[in-house]
């Protein structure tokens, strides 16, 4: 099943990539030290504040549920235009603007930042279990809840 049709394309963002991303919907990876990493995405109409027509949400999440980091794209970074942004790793209150270039690139930017997040505290960044998250899950991943 196809949620994007042939003619959709958002700046640069064609249907195979949107449709990879759309694929870490809801999934879960675990780290050796229990650390997990977590994905939302969701198609949104085409708006100025997402003009991907993309919403997402990816959080590196210690054993207690709490987020160290994070990048999404869910409310605006203040003092700037930029929905796109970064949470910074263990500073998740200060936000930098992220410059979406496409859904690869944010993967890829993503488990880049894990990996340097893993490097700096000595975790081993190799994934021990993944799973998929049902509905009930939502809460730690939801717009401007700090876990």
């Amino acid at each position: 099943m196809s949620f994007i049709s042939s003619d959709d394309i958002w700046l640069g963002v064609t249907d195979e990539n949107m449709l990879r991303l759309l694929g870490y919907d809801r999934r879960r990876f675990w780290l050796e030290n229990g650390w997990s990493i977590r994905f939302r995405v969701a198609l949104v109409t085409v708006t100025p504040t997402r003009p991907f027509g993309v919403k997402y949400s990816f959080t590196l999440h210690d054993v207690d549920k709490a987020r160290l980091l994070g990048f999404d794209n869910a409310h605006g970074v203040a003092r700037a235009q930029a929905y796109d942004h970064r949470h910074r790793f263990r500073r998740t209150a200060e936000m930098v603007p992220y410059n979406f270039q496409g859904a690869d690139e944010l993967i890829v930017d993503f488990f880049a930042a894990v990996e340097q997040a893993c490097r700096q505290e000595g975790v081993v960044f190799e994934f021990v279990d993944e799973d998929t998250e049902v509905e009930d899950d939502d809460e730690a991943d939801e717009p401007g809840n700090p876990s």
